[in-house]
């Protein structure tokens, strides 16, 4: 009679239990945390969104300040612009001068530009911005425009949605609003 040993069996079938059970607490851990840190990405546009600025007046005088002509060469629509200039191109512009007419709301904020309506794909708008508060009817502290940034911005249901890799820097010359 051949005796058959049936320690090597119970010792895999250990094995194969202990990697089991490792495995199903590993998922049950993962799935708990999962829901335990709830964190969500970024609120950000999609992919293709896109503005590009065609042209720009300075205006001094009674009416002193700048019109960007903006041009959506994205595939999404947009609602709005965020400006912020600056006098010195080697610095980040922080600035923000006030919207002259806005349509699309009712108080004007400062360096917001909403579009009356949302510019769609390979539209044409203008925006216009003045360097004087109406509200606390102060100026900007320089007269000379050297660098302009432009963010452009979604409206959704939770607020507005800026547009991180859409901005665009711009040296721009000879724009002088008093």
């Amino acid at each position: 009679m051949i005796k058959k040993s049936k320690k090597g069996v119970s010792l895999m079938v250990s094995y194969v239990l202990l990697v089991s059970i490792i495995i199903i607490v590993s998922i049950g851990v993962f799935t708990w945390l999962k829901t335990v840190s709830n964190i969500t990405p970024p609120a950000d546009c999609k992919e293709g969104t896109s503005i590009i600025l065609e042209n720009y007046i300075c205006d001094s005088g009674t009416n002193a300040g700048i019109d960007l002509y903006l041009k959506n060469n994205g595939y999404f629509n947009i609602s709005g612009i965020m400006l912020s200039v600056g006098n010195d191109t080697a610095i980040f512009p922080v600035v923000y001068l006030m919207p002259e007419f806005n349509a699309g709301s009712q108080v004007p904020i400062k360096g917001t530009y909403f579009f009356e309506k949302p510019l769609k794909p390979g539209e044409i708008t203008t925006a216009n911005f003045t360097n004087i508060d109406g509200q606390y009817v102060e100026e900007v502290d320089f007269n000379n425009i050297r660098i302009i940034q432009i963010q452009p911005f979604i409206t959704e249901k939770t607020g507005r949605v800026f547009c991180k890799n859409a901005v665009i820097k711009q040296n721009i010359e000879d724009c002088v609003i008093v």
